[in-house]
């Protein structure tokens, strides 16, 4: 449901609840025959509100699961949006994820840092082809694009090294995957 609808739905149940209580206050209040004092008074509403309470409670369940929906979906959203140069957090260590034409490619300070000693050493990434690794324009960085990252991770089966290439495919690249293949615009865009 979108937030809209969400919304308009909350404040017709609310307003509805609020016509429920008011006729529960009146049918109590006609009932014990009022006739105004304290104690009365008090009974009346502790009545309304046990029994309307019950409405409202009913009435409010479902939509507030769809309005915690909503929210995550919307801090989702915001993790996509478009701040080149933006740091997300892996195992403690900053990894800046920008946008080149609509893909994402990942700063190569940051993936050499979480490899560490680690860092496979038979590559030589100013013989990988510009599409896989090179300079990031705009951002004074040099980076890493999803071929680039694949084939920096090819041969390499230690745990840690695995965890980093699957926490990048699926958090940094696969949603611009998805993206493509439903025909819709990038996340970051």
């Amino acid at each position: 449901m979108s937030p809209t609808k969400l919304i308009l739905t909350i404040l017709v149940r609310a307003m509805l609840c609020l016509l429920v209580s008011a006729a529960c206050y009146f049918m109590f209040t006609a009932l014990l025959g009022a006739t105004g004092q304290a104690s009365e008074t008090r009974i009346i509403w502790a009545m309304t509100i046990l029994t309307s309470g019950v409405v409202w409670v009913f009435a409010f369940v479902r939509p507030a699961f769809e309005l915690v929906g909503a929210l995550t979906d919307a801090v989702r959203a915001l993790l996509w949006r478009d701040e080149n140069g933006r740091y997300y957090a892996f195992d403690g260590q900053r990894i800046r994820v920008v946008v080149v034409e609509g893909e994402p490619w990942v700063a190569e300070t940051d993936v050499l840092k979480v490899l560490g000693p680690k860092a496979p050493r038979h590559l030589n990434w100013q013989k990988m082809p510009a599409d896989e690794y090179g300079e990031i324009a705009g951002a004074d960085l040099k980076g890493f694009s999803e071929k680039g990252v694949e084939k920096l991770f090819t041969g390499k089966s230690d745990a840690s090294s695995l965890r980093f290439r699957k926490w990048l495919i699926g958090d940094v690249f696969f949603p611009f995957r998805r993206a493509r293949e439903r025909g819709l615009p990038p996340p970051w865009t």
